[in-house]
């Protein structure tokens, strides 16, 4: 065997084990070091939804837009595709806009509002200690998501009542970002939806009312209980 290969493939070893693995600390530190960075976001979105009853899977391309402050988080996501539809999401108030039905339906959250950090906020401008406060969490391994060196982290929400609608989160943290690159959010009953970021933007800036519906005037709205 050539010489230089031997030396070559035990230097690398030697490397590999010396580096440092992350840690659920380092992890987590990374977040806190860019949560107070956080204003808002811009992002393709890809999501994967999954129904274990019918073991069948369903894919929908679209882009997201968050902005978050003290006083409250607004965001869209708007899916192309079979089934286009927006949706906005302020407060406590979700709003979804078909527009091939010319139809928006208005949901009140209530008390499960506190879902909506769950399934969508989780990560973005989410500090370490936040995110070990609602969650048991472990490290999970590394992965490549679209280019990214990420930390996979397996959240498990710590309250019962949360649990009930979440069972488990997967989140996956570059390792060069605080920021998840790709989110997987587990319910009881064995579906999933899978959520991947790509041409992620920090701080953009959003133009007033880049985060309404907006739809034509003779849209029908409902409110479904």
């Amino acid at each position: 065997m050539n010489r230089l290969f031997v030396v070559t493939v035990l230097s690398l070893s030697a490397l590999a084990w010396l580096a440092p693995a992350e840690t659920v600390q380092s992890a987590l530190a990374r977040m806190d070091a860019s949560a107070p960075q956080f204003h808002s976001m811009s992002a393709n979105l890809t999501m994967v939804t999954y129904t274990a009853i019918l073991s069948d899977s369903t894919t929908e391309s679209g882009d997201v837009k968050m902005e978050r402050s003290k006083a409250e988080t607004r965001a869209l996501i708007s899916f192309t595709g079979n089934s286009p539809r927006t949706i906005a999401f302020l407060d406590k108030t979700v709003q979804i806009y078909y527009p091939n039905l010319k139809l928006v339906q208005v949901y009140k959250l209530g008390k499960s509002s506190k879902l909506l950090d769950q399934y969508l906020l989780l990560g973005f401008g989410t500090s370490g200690k936040d995110l070990a406060r609602g969650y048991d969490i472990k490290i999970a391994g590394t992965e490549k998501i679209n280019g990214h060196d990420a930390t996979k982290l397996e959240l498990t929400p710590k309250e019962k009542s949360v649990r009930e609608q979440l069972s488990k989160v997967e989140m996956w943290l570059p390792l060069d970002s605080g920021y998840p690159v790709q989110q997987k959010f587990y319910n009881p009953s064995g579906n999933y939806r899978l959520a991947t970021y790509t041409n992620f933007e920090l701080n953009p800036p959003l133009g007033a009312g880049s985060l309404k519906l907006n739809t034509p005037p003779d849209v029908k709205v409902e409110h479904p209980q």
